[in-house]
Parts: structure tokens; sequence; C-alpha cells
């Protein structure tokens, strides 16, 4: 059994654990001990689907996040119960394993039914009318509320359970892996006696469930249930996405169901964001009524106007969020989610009075948005993602004693305060005192801490934190340089604590950014605040600026002005301070923000990096049929990165747009990659699905980004526009010949029509002003001959007249077209009788 220790994160998040490591925790000596590698600080649990599983800061609640910062895609069912929670994947193709974890709370365990258990209860669902496999199933003594074993079967809706007489109460959850069809979470009470007892659930007694509200272009997003069991064990499921969840009505005393729902503009997708976004919880108390789906009206609700910055030409992020279970609550966090543009503005309409945590997943990043409760009517807005986005104020190194341990996560939060990381970033700690190196890791991804004994008398100490981020998605902020000189003695501090280092903090602040981080031509103001981690009085000694990228430098003037020039692409900042102990502190932040000439950004390349045989489809076009709904296609990349220092990182993203100000981004999965001295060899895959997509103005022509870095940091190339690739919409063009039979010389009339798939809908959407062409084959040959041509109509319909002359098949067929957005036609032919 995995074990989830402790608070899992001090902030909700896996990258901030709140403890300091066991391996970190060891016994420190006088002398100093070199460090080189780093002790991970994940504390979550991997899921079958390579998902973790993440506990909720001061709370007993959990999330799901996806590996590598990105977010979650999967749809579980939960239960917990006697210190227990288990996490069981559901929708897939084939049956994937449970994860139980035990939990803060103190419990006995699985109560050992065994032992007197006498009767077999088999279970089975009625009226099934889904394929489905694993079934998520739970099983509760309604006397005790004590849970009871229950092993469901592997690829059907079954299960068994041994149990004493009594009366129970039993879940079953199941998605099916068609994820356009309902999911559904059904119950059962029932009675065993002296003989064994067959309990079928049924899946026609069970009723649409969720919140709508009186905003008819409203839809689904997503949605989360928990159900909490009077003895305070709780059983549910969460990203079920936009589609039905169907529950099974029941009453039960004492009994609570939460429902989290977020719901969205119809026709938004991935890539089109909803330009609003219903944010919606209710609970029922007792039972789940016969009609379990809750109207609430737009006017009653809070309403505030949040705005999303962007750190690069455009972003598609994830916002998730979850009513915020307090102390005294059961162990639930119902997570739900909707697709967030940056930069951009959504306007949120919230359930009034109901706190909710927040956060904000973007590619590789997660920012914490912190709590937050709004009233009912409309609240002040708050700004996401605003730059220059550095660590902020505060840090977790520390030391206990004669242990010193380094920690710095946060290196993405914006100047409002909301803390973030970037998982694939590369961090390098250095350490030194009198000469001696203590700490000398190297560049390394992941969140790690990093420690040396160290005596316990007062010694002067130089810290040198460096973190590098790169690729088209991260193009502010790209290095980020903390220097730190300090005096630290371990007679000083708490014991069985860790003790902050007094290290002091640089914050600059630019007002005049927009909305994409980037500053206009002129005169700007650059405000500067020193902090000092250990509350000592501090202030900056010096401001400089840099429009290279840090090879040259200006000092900025005693007011904090700066000159940014038209032409200039990045602004790149650097601040020194002192406190009054004498700590110093110096911050180098490369790429602080974008200048005017952010507009139009050239290929990189620097040191010694090469990129060469970017493949995308084997050069195919992607064809995308709308009725496939989220089913991705998998589409086949590769490329190759060379280096003689190794490859440390690669990365790929399609894009379509222009690079600086792209219409759409698909992010390219986390690269498998082969990986020699000097070669890195990636082959992967980009998801591309007609509901992702959602807008067929996106057909056309699409472009690869590919990027490199080198394992010593030094060197790095970024190709933006390395392949070209076109997405395609299906076609359809039939064929259908009138009067048949017909007689020699009669009038005859040839129609067809054009359609194109719709990503929106599944369906066919009429192709006109479409130029057609009209072929005829003559009964007992293979050749087409050319008839006439023709137009599409509005509705997509082309037709001719023509006298009959004898018998053969007409086929419309598409004329000749470039680049259109849209594949070749399927197309049929009709034969006619001639008499």
């Amino acid at each position: 059994m995995a074990v989830l220790a402790g608070a899992l994160t001090a902030t909700g998040m896996a990258f901030v654990p709140g403890q300091v490591s066991a391996a970190e925790r060891g016994a420190g000596g006088g002398s100093a001990v070199r460090a080189t590698k780093g002790v991970a600080r994940d504390a979550s649990v991997r899921l079958a689907t390579g998902e973790r599983l993440e506990r909720i800061a001061g709370t007993k609640g959990f999330r799901v996040a996806a590996a590598g910062g990105r977010p979650a895609t999967g749809t579980y069912a939960f239960a917990q119960a006697d210190g227990e929670l288990t996490v069981q994947p559901l929708g897939g193709k084939k049956p994937l394993a449970a994860t139980t974890v035990r939990t803060d709370e103190a419990g006995p365990g699985m109560t050992p039914y065994g032992a007197t258990a006498t009767q077999k209860v088999s279970f089975s669902v009625a009226n099934n009318a889904v394929y489905a496999n694993a079934p998520f199933m739970r099983l509760w003594n309604t006397s005790t509320w004590q849970s009871v074993p229950v092993t469901p079967a592997q690829y059907e809706l079954k299960g068994t359970a041994y149990v004493a007489p009594g009366t129970y109460f039993a879940t079953m959850s199941y998605m099916p892996y068609d994820a356009t069809r309902p999911s559904y979470l059904l119950v059962k009470t029932f009675t065993v006696g002296s003989t064994a007892l067959n309990v079928a659930f049924d899946e026609k007694a069970a009723r649409p469930m969720g919140i709508v509200t009186d905003d008819t272009t409203a839809r689904r997003s997503d949605i989360s249930l928990g159900l909490t069991m009077p003895g305070g064990d709780t059983v549910g499921a969460f990203g079920f996405g936009p589609d039905k969840l169907y529950v099974t009505p029941f009453s039960v005393t004492g009994m609570t169901a939460d429902v989290h729902e977020v719901l969205t503009k119809y026709g938004s997708s991935q890539l089109k964001p909803s330009p609003y976004r219903y944010d919606l919880v209710h609970r029922f108390k007792n039972s789940v009524p016969a009609n379990p789906v809750v109207t609430v009206q737009t006017a009653g609700l809070a309403k505030t106007v949040t705005t999303f910055r962007s750190r690069a030409g455009r972003q598609t992020g994830t916002l998730w969020s979850y009513r915020t279970p307090s102390e005294t609550e059961p162990f639930f966090a119902g997570q739900a989610s909707s697709p967030v543009t940056a930069p951009g503005t959504l306007t949120e309409y919230v359930t009034p009075n109901v706190k909710f945590s927040r956060r904000f997943d973007d590619d590789s990043t997660q920012v914490e948005l912190g709590d937050r409760t709004l009233p009912s009517g409309t609240s002040a807005g708050e700004t996401i993602g605003q730059g220059p986005l550095q660590p902020g104020a505060g840090g977790e190194s520390g030391r206990s004693g004669s242990r010193i341990v380094l920690y710095e996560p946060y290196s993405y939060s914006d100047v409002h305060g909301h803390r973030g990381a970037d998982y694939e970033a590369l961090q390098q700690y250095r350490l030194t005192s009198r000469g001696t190196t203590l700490v000398d890791s190297a560049y390394e991804k992941g969140y790690k801490t990093y420690g040396a004994a160290i005596p316990q008398s007062a010694a002067p100490y130089e810290f040198t934190h460096t973190t590098i981020r790169r690729g088209p998605n991260a193009r502010l902020s790209t290095k980020l340089v903390r220097e730190w000189t300090f005096t630290s003695d371990g007679y000083a501090y708490v014991p069985r604590m860790e003790n902050s280092l007094p290290l002091l903090d640089v914050v600059f602040t630019v007002p005049q950014l927009d909305i994409r981080n980037t500053a206009p031509a002129g005169t700007v103001r650059v405000a500067t605040a020193i902090t000092s981690r250990t509350a000592v009085p501090a202030s900056v000694t010096g401001l400089e600026y840099s429009t290279d990228d840090g090879r040259t430098w200006q000092p900025a003037s005693a007011e904090g002005d700066i000159t940014v020039g038209t032409g200039d692409r990045f602004v790149s900042l650097r601040a020194t301070g002192k406190d009054d102990s004498g700590a110093t502190v110096r911050t180098t932040l490369i790429r602080a923000f974008g200048g005017p000439g952010s507009a139009g950004l050239p290929d990189e390349k620097a040191g010694d990096v090469t990129i060469s045989g970017v493949t995308v489809n084997g050069g195919r076009p992607i064809v995308v049929d709308g009725v496939l709904g989220q089913y991705p296609i998998n589409v086949p990349t590769s490329f190759t990165a060379t280096s003689p220092a190794g490859i440390a990182r690669v990365g790929m993203i399609l894009y379509k747009g222009s690079y600086e100000r792209p219409d759409a981004v698909l992010p390219f999965l986390p690269c498998a990659y082969s990986n020699n001295p000097t070669t890195a060899t990636c082959a992967n895959e980009v998801y591309v699905a007609a509901r992702t997509l959602g807008d067929n103005a996106l057909a056309g022509t699409w472009k690869a980004a590919v990027w490199a870095e080198s394992l010593d940091g030094t060197s790095y190339a970024e190709v933006h526009a390395a392949q070209t690739v076109r997405i395609l919409r299906p076609t359809r063009l039939t064929t259908d010949a009138t009067p048949e039979p017909v007689a020699k010389g009669a009038a005859l009339t040839v129609t067809g029509r054009f359609t194109a798939s719709d990503w929106l809908t599944g369906g066919q959407l009429a192709y006109p002003g479409r130029r057609v062409l009209l072929e005829f084959r003559k009964a007992g040959t293979s050749a087409y001959t050319l008839v006439d041509t023709a137009y599409t109509d509005s509705t997509g319909k082309a037709s001719l007249t023509l006298k009959a002359g004898v018998d053969g098949e007409y086929r419309w067929i598409e004329g000749p077209v470039f680049l259109l957005p849209t594949a070749p036609p399927t197309t049929a032919s009709d034969a006619v009788d001639v008499r």
C-alpha cells in the first residue's frame, strides 16, 4: 500500500511539501558535507493513469493533478473509510488498478467482516445500456455505517461481498469507454437474511443530476459528485467532463450529496474557451430527489471579472476550483474545471458565500490562486499572471541547529502574490562558506531539497539559486539568478523546527505592462522593494536594466525610470539590496517583461545545440472528423537534438497563426526520448480531438515550433516554424439521379450535396460556393468523362438537368482546389437505367 504521508502540500500543490523530507532530517555534525544531488520533495502518490493524488493543505480534502504539472484529464471514483482513501480510474479501454492510501485520520482499518460474514451477496446492473469495465463499488452496514469489503469484477458490472445479516447501502460508479455517453453512480439499499442474495442496481432508475441556470447558452464543462455517509465516510467521482451524470434517487437520513458543476458557453472548447464561467455547488440533504437537477438564477449569484495575463503569445490553461472543506467536514473536495485563455478576461458567476479553492494550470506551470468567498452581487475583479513573474517574498530554505536545507520552489509568482512554479524549469543550488563548497548541484528538473551539515557556530555564507525556463510557452522570466550573502548560527533557533535563513527577497512591480506583460516604448517606471524573511529592516541599493538579455546593463534613474525602445523585444531587470544585519542580495531577472519588438520574434540559438529531422504525422494532413467528439487522433511527431554536453530538455507545440500571436496552440506531450552522450531523439505524439478544436475556423495550416536545451544549461535552440502540417475537416459529396428508370431522351436531373464535418456538433454542415464537376461513366467501361460543372448553393446542393442517353453511372467530384481547410470529399456514384 502506498502511503500518503502527513500533509502532502503546504499550499495544495505537490511541489511544495510542508515538511522536510526524512532524508534531509538526518543528524548533522560540525563538519561540512558537500551535496550535489537533491532530495525530491514530491509527496504525492502516483495513480495507475500516471496522474497524481494530492492532499489539500489545511483540510481533509484531496485532488488529482497530472504529471509534469499539466492539467489532469482522467475520470475517477473515490471512497474514504476507516482512515483509508481509495481512488479508482474510470472509463479506460481496460481496467486500471485502484490506489489506496492512508489519510491523516486515525482509523482502525478495514473492519474484519470475514470472521462473521456468512452470506454471499452478488451485485449486478439491470437495464444496462452502456459498455463499461472496472466498476467502483462500496458497501456500508446501515446500523453502524462501517464499510464492508466488496470485490468488483474486472470486466463486468458485477461484484461480490460476504456479509453478516443486516441492512446495507451499496454504491457502484462506472463510466463507459465511449465518453460521449452518460456516466453513472448507482445506489441500492437491501437487507441480508439467512440466505445468499442477488442485488441488482437499476441503471434505468437513475436520473440525470446537475445544476443549471436561467442562461440558456450555458452548458456543462465539468461536474463532480460526492456522497457523505452518516458515519462520515465518503464516496463519489469527479472528472466527468461535459457529458451527463446519472444518479439513483434515494432517501437516507443523515446522508448528503455534494454536487459541483462548472458551466461554460455553448460552442466553446479547449482552444476556444468561453467568455464566462458558472462555478456552482449544491448540497442535497437526506435524499436525492426524483429530479436531481437544481436551477439557479444568475441574478442571485456572485459575479466578478478575472483577467488572465500572458507570459507568451497565447496559452490555453485550465482553471480548477473546489469547495474548500473545513476541518470539521468529511474527507471530500470535488474539483471541476474549464479551459481559460491567456491573455483574456473571464466573467465568473459563483455560488455566493461559499469558500472555493482555485488553481490555474498552464502547460508545465501551476499557480495557486488562493481561497475566495464572494457575496451575492458584483465584486471587484482580480488579475492573474501580472508580471514581472518572479519568486516574490518568502521561500522555504532554513536551518535547524547544525543542519541547513535549501529549498526555493516559488519562481513564477505574479505581483499580486499568486504563488506559482514551473515543473519543467531547471534549478541549480550553490552554497559556500569561507571558501568551502557545501552544496553544488547540477541543473535538475522538479522540486528538490539540498542540505548540508554546518558548524553550530556563526559563519558567513554565500548562496546562489538559479532557475532556467525555456520553450515557446516560457518567453518571459527565462532566467532567474538570486545571489545572497548572510551570517547564520545554530543557537538562535526553535528546537525541532526549520528556521528561516536571513535571506532578502526582491519584488519588482511595473504598472505600465499590458495584458501580454509588454511595456510601451518610452519611459517606464519600475518599483523595487526588498523584504527580509527574518523581519530585519532592509533597503534597495541599486536597480539596473538590460535590453539585450543581460549582456550589457544600464542604471535606472533614482525614481526607477528606464527607457524602452521601439525595437526592444525584452527588458531584463537586476536589483541589489541589504539589511541592517549586513545580509545582501542581488536578483537578476532575464526577460522580466516584453517590449514593443516582441511582436516579431526570430528563431533563437545560443551555443551549440542543433535541431534536425522534424516530422509531424509523416508529412501527411491530419483529418479530424467531428463525429469522434473528444476521442483524439494520435499524431506521431519526432525530431533530433544534439549538443556536445548532451540534451537536458526538448519540446514541441503546434500552433495556428503567427508565432507571436497564435490563434490556437496544441501542446506536445512530454517527450520520452533516447539520449546518448550527445544526441536526443524524441518521438512522441500530439493529441488532436474535434472537441478540443471546437472551432471549424481552426482548420487549415498549422506550424510546429521546436526547442532543445543542453545538459549544462548554456546552450539552447528554438525553431519557430520547423515544420508545417494541415489539420483538415473531412467532407462528403453525394450523387442522386432522378427519375429512375428514365426514358431515353427524357430529362434527367442529377443532384448532389456537399457537406463538411462540424467539429462542434459532430454533424455535417453545408459547404456552399464550391465548384463541383459532374462526371459520367458508360456501362461496361472504366473511365469517367466530364459532363458539366456547377456551384453549390447555400445548402451545399448542386443540380444539373440533362437528356438521358445510355445506361451508366453519374458522380459529382470536387473541382480543382488549393489548400482548402477540408480534406477531399468522400464520393458515391448513382447508376442510371435508361430505357
